[in-house]
């Protein structure tokens, strides 16, 4: 996941938005009052997010994916009075097997926030696992995240994999150009994990 800290600049859309319709509620979401700030703000979250979806940290374009509510606003552990919110937005992809449409309207164990990724250990094959120290709970909650969100997919365990042994050879090869690797890589909050 990556480690999203929102800019506290909330987008002057959203802010308008919410000013205007003090009582608007889930269902509003879609609605076409909500349209045009809807693009606003997925523009302002991929800026946040430095291009990549929020959970899977695969690249993503400005204009293409979803605002995934990272507490829900419907479902059993629905946050209807944080429907809009900004802080409790993502930009995340559509993959019918992972990412926001796996998670649904579930409350995830572990956000996408700074340090979320210090309880992930991440393989040199691209496979994540829970951090070895942690406790059985612990351990269950970091399984529980990387489910739900479908992290652990073949295709994604993959794709990491391809890009850790870009960034260990290049580690290797030319120490002082990997620091500027991570800066644009896919997976580059995860990639961390190899080196801290």
């Amino acid at each position: 996941m990556i480690e999203l800290a929102h800019n506290p600049a909330v987008p002057r859309a959203l802010v308008e938005f919410n000013a205007s319709y003090p009582e608007a509620g889930p269902s509003d979401f879609d609605g076409a009052a909500f349209h045009q700030v809807k693009k606003i703000v997925k523009a302002s979250l991929h800026s946040d997010q430095g291009g990549l979806c929020a959970y899977c940290e695969m690249p993503l374009e400005s204009d293409k994916g979803q605002i995934d509510h990272i507490k829900p606003k419907r479902g059993n552990d629905a946050h209807p009075h944080l429907t809009f919110t900004y802080t409790n937005y993502a930009h995340g992809c559509i993959r019918a097997d992972g990412c926001g449409q796996r998670k649904g309207d579930r409350l995830l164990p572990i956000e996408p926030a700074p340090g979320c990724n210090e309880r992930f250990s991440l393989s040199s094959d691209g496979s994540l696992e829970p951090m070895p120290a942690l406790n059985r709970r612990e351990k269950h909650l970091v399984r529980q995240a990387r489910d739900m969100l479908g992290l652990q997919s073949a295709a994604l365990v993959l794709e990491r994999e391809k890009w850790i042994k870009a960034f260990l050879s290049l580690l290797k090869e030319q120490p002082l150009i990997a620091n500027d690797f991570l800066k644009e890589a896919p997976f580059r909050h995860i990639l961390l994990r190899l080196i801290s």
